[in-house]
């Protein structure tokens, strides 16, 4: 039978010590790899040893390390969005044991999005003083999605979320079921997003668009924007040339931007200026001289849409954004610094 290290009963040996030293309190994690640190000792004049370190999210062991470092990888998307504790316990030889204060990290493992849906989001924009909201979840880890959608002032044929960035259309990806209430419509069971659709997702590349019989190719519409997604519309008007001989040009841009990953996607949808030879982004404040951030692709069937998608940019780019120092002109060859532009504006 084995010696008693403490002298006499277990619980008189010193208890070990564990000190929780990642994620910071307070920080905000994400993603499948999360690292939980922390140290630990047992009493070395009694020749203790640490048998293992148990951490735990809201109380429950979501990893365990049994050598230093004491080190877990933790799927962060395996909870939802929000605030969640963080704990970690340590066991030693001698079965005694300690745990750190809990403290608080937050997570941004469930897209949970609630979506306004109005016609101003389709080109061109049906007249309709129609209106929605979606409240759609997305487990990450999974791709399992739920939610619903609320309708006023339409009778829809028919409610969706599809892939494509804000200003594009594209393919259905969930059909939702009539509800039991008035304007009522409801993810189905079950419903899944595939690994690819859920990158959609957090580049803020999917959308919400109901149907009508009047309007068919949609009445109203949401992008879905998670937090890191910032999405605006800003409208294009005719420069002073343009006005001057009278010709009836506009367009609306939708820009899509990540802050996290600082990307730059923009889809023009203009009219009046088919024979437009160039279109950009650019760098300026309102009246300033502009410098060049992103060009812009024309459409080859649609001739009024120009696009980028996915372009890097700066942090400092990013600031501009938000600051309202981005222009977006569309070019012809008449008139070569613009024939329709606008302030994009966060």
């Amino acid at each position: 039978m084995g010696t008693n290290p403490c002298g006499g009963s277990y619980s008189a040996c010193p208890p070990p010590t564990v000190t929780l030293t990642a994620p910071a309190p307070g920080a905000t994690v994400s993603g499948t790899a999360v690292m939980l640190t922390a140290t630990a000792a047992a009493s070395t004049m009694n020749g203790l040893t640490v048998s293992r370190v148990d951490f735990m999210i809201d109380g429950t062991i979501v990893g365990t390390a049994m050598t230093s470092p004491y080190t877990v990888s933790w799927n962060s998307t395996s909870v939802t969005k929000g605030s969640h504790s963080l704990t970690a316990k340590v066991t030693d030889s001698a079965n005694g044991t300690a745990t750190t204060p809990a403290i608080m990290i937050n997570t941004t493992g469930m897209a949970v999005v609630a979506v306004a849906m109005t016609a101003a989001q389709i080109f061109p924009a049906p007249s309709s003083s129609a209106s929605g909201t979606a409240n759609i979840s997305v487990k990450l880890e999974s791709g399992a999605t739920s939610g619903k959608v609320m309708l006023s002032g339409l009778t829809a044929t028919a409610v969706t979320i599809n892939e494509g960035f804000a200003g594009a259309t594209g393919p259905r990806v969930i059909t939702l079921a009539n509800g039991g209430a008035a304007g009522e419509w409801v993810v189905p069971a079950n419903a899944l997003l595939t690994a690819e659709q859920v990158t959609a997702l957090q580049q803020g590349k999917l959308y919400v668009i109901a149907t009508s019989a009047a309007n068919p190719r949609g009445e109203v519409r949401g992008q879905i924007v998670p937090d890191n997604i910032v999405v605006t519309f800003s409208g294009l008007e005719r420069s002073q040339e343009v006005a001057a001989v009278g010709l009836a040009a506009g367009g609306i841009a939708a820009t899509t931007v990540d802050t996290s990953a600082n990307t730059l996607t923009i889809h023009v949808n203009s009219t009046g200026v088919d024979d437009a030879m160039a279109a950009q982004v650019a760098t300026g404040a309102a009246g300033a001289t502009a410098a060049t951030l992103a060009e812009l692709t024309k459409d080859s069937v649609n001739m009024g849409h120009w696009s980028t998608q996915l372009v890097a940019i700066s942090a400092a780019d990013v600031a501009n954004f938000k600051a309202g120092r981005w222009q977006v002109s569309v070019a012809t060859a008449v008139q070569p610094n613009g024939a329709i532009g606008g302030q994009i504006t966060d």
